[in-house]
C-alpha cells in the first residue's frame, strides 16, 4: 500500500507542477509559453523511460532504494528548477536575430524538464516492479494525476504561485518516505520518517530571492513601473490570471479614446490594470 500511495504522491506532484508552470510562464513571459509544458512533460517522461529501460535490471534489484532516490530528487527538482531559470537571460523577442537565445531556450528546457524526468522514473519503476498489480498502480497514478490538477487549480485561489511552488516539493519527499517505509525494516522506517520531516522543512530553506517573479522587462506592467512614482497598489492571484492595479501619481495614466479635441476638461484620475 505504501508504494501505491507513493505513486499517488508522484502523480499529484507531476500534474500539479504542469498546471503551475503554465501559470508561472504566463506571468514571467507570455501565455504562448504555457503550451510548451506538454512538450516538457513528454520529453521528461520519454527520457526517463529510456533510462529505466536501459538500466532496469540493476534498478529493479534495488527497487526501493532506486524509487526513494528518484522521488527525493523529484521533490528537490520541483523546488529548484523554476528558480534556476531566473538566472537564464532568455528574451524570446530577440530569438530571430540573436543566436544565443536558442541556447538560453535550451537551458530553460533542461532546467524545467528535470522534475518530469525523475517523476517519470518513479512511475516507470513502479509499473515494472509490480506488473501483476499494474491495475492498482495505474489506478493510484490516475487518481493522483486528477487530484493533482484539481488541487493545484484550487490552491492557486488561495496562494501566490511562488508559494505553491514552495509547497509542491513536499509530494516528492512524502513519496520517498513512503517507499522507504514499505520495506518494513525499522531502520528504513526511521529513515522514511526523517525524509518526510525534511520535506516539511524544505520550503523554509529555499532562497529568499526566488519569492519574486522575474517578469519580462518588455511586458506592459514592467514598462509601467519604470515611470517615476508608479507602484502596484493591489494585486490578486487566481488560476485565471494575476491582476495588478498600478497607480502613477507623478505621470498619470491618460486613456480617453474618442475624446473630442474640443473638450476643455481633463480626463479623470485613472489607474492601470494589468493581467499577467
Amino acid at each position: 500500500m505504501a508504494v501505491r500511495l507513493a505513486v499517488f504522491c508522484i502523480s499529484f506532484g507531476v500534474l500539479g507542477y504542469e498546471i503551475l508552470l503554465m501559470r508561472l510562464l504566463s506571468i514571467v513571459q507570455w501565455h504562448h509559453f504555457a503550451y510548451m509544458i506538454i512538450s516538457l512533460a513528454l520529453l521528461g517522461f520519454g527520457a526517463s523511460g529510456t533510462f529505466i529501460c536501459l538500466l532496469q535490471r540493476p534498478l529493479l534489484q534495488r527497487f526501493y532504494h532506486a524509487f526513494t532516490i528518484s522521488a527525493l530528487l523529484f521533490g528537490i527538482a520541483l523546488g529548484l528548477s523554476f528558480g534556476i531559470t531566473r538566472y537564464i537571460p532568455l528574451n524570446p523577442l530577440e530569438i530571430l536575430w540573436d543566436a544565443r537565445q536558442w541556447f538560453y531556450l535550451l537551458l530553460t528546457y533542461l532546467a524545467l524538464f528535470v522534475p518530469f524526468f525523475f517523476g517519470g522514473a518513479c512511475l516507470s519503476l513502479a509499473f515494472l516492479q509490480f506488473k501483476e498489480k499494474i491495475h492498482q498502480i495505474y489506478m493510484f497514478d490516475l487518481l493522483g494525476a486528477g487530484l493533482g490538477a484539481l488541487g493545484m487549480v484550487l490552491l492557486l485561489f488561495a496562494l501566490h504561485p511562488v508559494d505553491c511552488l514552495k509547497v509542491l516539493p513536499i509530494t516528492g519527499f512524502f513519496a520517498a518516505g513512503l517507499a522507504m517505509t514499505a520495506t518494513r525494516r525499522s531502520r528504513h522506517v526511521l529513515c522514511g520518517l526523517f525524509i518526510v520531516l525534511c520535506g516539511l522543512g524544505f520550503p523554509l530553506v529555499q532562497p529568499a530571492d526566488w519569492s519574486t517573479l522575474r517578469v519580462s522587462q518588455y511586458k506592459g506592467l514592467s514598462m509601467a513601473l519604470k515611470v517615476p512614482g508608479a507602484r502596484i497598489v493591489t494585486e490578486r492571484f487566481s488560476p485565471l490570471g494575476w491582476i495588478a492595479v498600478v497607480e502613477s501619481p507623478v505621470i498619470p495614466f491618460r486613456h480617453a479614446p474618442g475624446m473630442s479635441l474640443n473638450c476643455d476638461t481633463e480626463p479623470p484620475m485613472q489607474v492601470g490594470v494589468f493581467v499577467d
